[in-house]
């Protein structure tokens, strides 16, 4: 069983950080079981949340977890995808979480 250390929820949302969205997210769409628990940053791998545990191992940041869950259960959702199309995810993945994840922060504590 892996088990997700993420925030809370809030604001009718079923939790505070997209990068937990994104986990939580993936591990769903592959069809693994897992269980969310409230984690403390302060405890985590590099004092940020999201992390999972799985198997005794701990890892953190959302890129790594997906990459370490491909790892662990193969990679079932970019399996048939074309070196061009995988280029192109990677593109708007990394648009989204390094510079329209910030308009997001500001909309949401304005």
């Amino acid at each position: 069983m892996i088990t997700v250390y993420k925030f809370m929820s809030a604001w009718g949302q079923p939790d505070l950080s997209p990068f937990v969205f994104k986990v939580e997210t993936y591990l769903r769409m592959i069809g693994v079981e897992y269980r969310g628990v409230h984690g403390d940053a302060r405890k985590a791998p590099k004092r940020k949340l999201p992390y999972i545990d799985h198997d005794g191992r701990r890892i953190a940041d959302s890129t790594f977890i997906v990459d370490y869950l491909k790892e662990a259960f193969g990679d079932r959702l970019d399996a048939k995808l074309e070196p061009r199309q995988c280029a192109l995810g990677m593109a708007v993945q990394s648009m989204l979480e390094e510079h329209f994840y910030f308009v997001l922060l500001y909309q949401r504590w304005k």
